[in-house]
């Protein structure tokens, strides 16, 4: 029943789609709160992926109200993963452990009440209760608020404390605010917040006393379009002015340059395959190492993916100082060299390779709102059983609820490795023990030293040095699988100016964009 309701729901939007094509922007105006007040330049954007409540604190969720205008950060990063201030205006370290943040004046929130010192305090207390990633980026233990003056004392060391704070989680809202932050968060950003309707739809009108200068547009209505294709052809016919997470199956169709404007930045999104190490077949070597083998990264990038992503050497982006690691070679017969010399064969000829006397036969879930993800899996499978793995392959609208349980024996996502410019960040949440991404429960003591020491280390050369030991010793153990990073790409018509794309993800709407009339 659920699969014949979700088939009938894309057939009514692709016709309801094509019905806006021929009605054009009559049929757009009747659409939304917003234009129920009279707006007249909303800008239509739509997305593959969604939050699950619009509350900075929650989840990834800052993410989005990041993308979407609704919250700031005290830094924000430039095009070269560089973080500039903000909401501040200056900043000092006072020591290795304490640091002086200074607020711009007349920045004020969404409700008019003015940003200070002690605003920031308490929303970053309210995150640091909720989610476990804030911790894990900034290490704060104590704060002291004094009008525009916050001064922030950390539990350790922390070189990169100044790219945390240019991270979504670290969004500033109004927690006086008797507005519910999931679905109306009082931020500071140049729109606010109208409605949210989960995994459906959101609207954000233009905030008049945004300190960077009013907004050009009035608002915006972000759909979530969770089918790539539909996605295309909302765009096509006119229905969406911006798609986010294009597939690179689709670009073609958008090669018009008189129509449309493709902007595409590499950035450090990964196609990374997590490997459970609770499962008996996973916490063999050679079966990692075999598994590492047989992905041929450059034709997945080129072929399956179409140019839209590059592959990866190592697990960081080559693009960066500490990328540039050596990771494994596609290898078809090394990888069955590896597994025979293990012992692990196919014993009674069904194709299989056993271990034990069981058949090696694994779950790989992953996920269907981003296009190349199933593609990937498919073909990762298909590589496996020519060296004599099985591998079943499920294809889930999210695999949140397997993060969770640990349900799965591989488990492929699209992950940005990068965001705030320095490897600190994905190390904690995903390479340390302890780590919050750590989906596949690896553990490496020497892993976490070098952790714990990149942690402390203020040397932009040392700090390279460390990262790329890190990444050779878990390449050693074979522990993740990154297969390539991303381009990020936004498709937009003709009229929409003053959009750019940011390699963070971070970014979307602000003061500048306008609608050509």
């Amino acid at each position: 029943m659920k699969k014949n309701r979700v088939v009938r729901f894309t057939a009514g939007l692709v016709i309801a789609l094509l019905m806006a094509g021929c009605n054009g922007q009559e049929e757009r105006k009747e659409e939304g709160i917003l234009a129920g007040q009279d707006y007249k330049e909303i800008l239509r954007i739509a997305d593959t992926q969604s939050p699950t409540s619009l509350d900075p604190a929650q989840s990834w969720d800052s993410w989005y109200t990041s993308r979407w205008g609704i919250t700031e950060t005290l830094f924000r990063l430039d095009e070269n993963l560089e973080p500039q201030p903000y909401l501040v205006e200056h900043y000092e370290m006072i020591d290795s452990t304490t640091w002086k943040l200074v607020l711009k004046e007349n920045i004020t929130f969404h409700n008019g009440k003015a940003l200070n010192a002690e605003a920031v305090k308490l929303s970053w207390e309210r995150t640091k209760e909720i989610n476990a990633r804030f911790k894990e980026l900034t290490y704060i233990e104590d704060m002291r608020a004094e009008g525009l003056t916050l001064t922030v004392s950390t539990t350790d060391p922390v070189p990169a404390f100044i790219n945390a704070l240019a991270e979504p989680i670290t969004g500033i809202i109004d927690v006086t605010s008797e507005e519910d932050p999931a679905i109306k968060p009082i931020g500071t950003g140049p729109f606010q917040a109208v409605s949210y309707e989960v995994r459906t739809r959101a609207e954000v009108k233009k905030y008049e006393k945004y300190w960077g200068g009013e907004p050009d547009i009035d608002g915006a209505i972000i759909r979530i379009i969770g089918d790539t294709s539909t996605l295309a052809m909302a765009q096509q016919s006119g229905e969406i002015d911006v798609s986010v997470s294009m597939p690179s199956t689709s670009l073609e169709l958008f090669s018009d340059a008189e129509r449309y404007n493709v902007q595409g930045v590499p950035g450090s999104r990964a196609q990374i395959l997590f490997l459970n190490f609770e499962k008996d077949a996973i916490k063999e070597h050679a079966v990692r190492k075999a598994l590492s083998m047989i992905i041929d990264k450059e034709s997945y990038a080129k072929i399956l993916n179409k140019n839209a992503s590059v592959k990866a050497t190592g697990l960081y982006p080559d693009f960066m100082d500490f990328g540039a690691t050596e990771g494994y070679a596609y290898d078809m017969q090394g990888a069955m060299r590896i597994l025979d010399d293990a012992g692990i064969t196919d014993s009674n000829g069904d194709g299989v390779r056993e271990i034990a006397g069981e058949n090696i036969s694994l779950k790989l879930v992953t996920y269907s709102t981003k296009a190349e993800l199933p593609n990937y899996a498919n073909s990762v499978a298909s590589a496996a059983k020519e060296a004599g793995i099985e591998i079943l392959v499920e294809v889930h609208e999210s695999v949140s609820e397997h993060q969770k349980s640990g349900d799965f024996d591989l488990m492929l996502v699209s992950f940005t490795m990068v965001p705030t410019g320095d490897p600190q960040y994905f190390a904690n949440i995903a390479f340390r023990t302890e780590g919050s991404s750590n989906y596949g429960k690896y553990s490496n003591s020497e892993v976490d030293r070098l952790i714990a020491e990149l942690e402390t280390e203020f040397d932009k050369t040392r700090r390279i040095e460390k990262t790329k030991m890190i990444q050779e010793k878990i390449l050693e153990d074979a522990a993740y699988i990154v297969m390539g990073h991303a381009k990020y790409y936004y498709v937009m018509n003709e009229k929409v100016k003053g959009l750019h794309t940011n390699p963070s993800e971070y970014y979307l709407l602000d003061a500048q964009i306008s609608i050509e009339k």
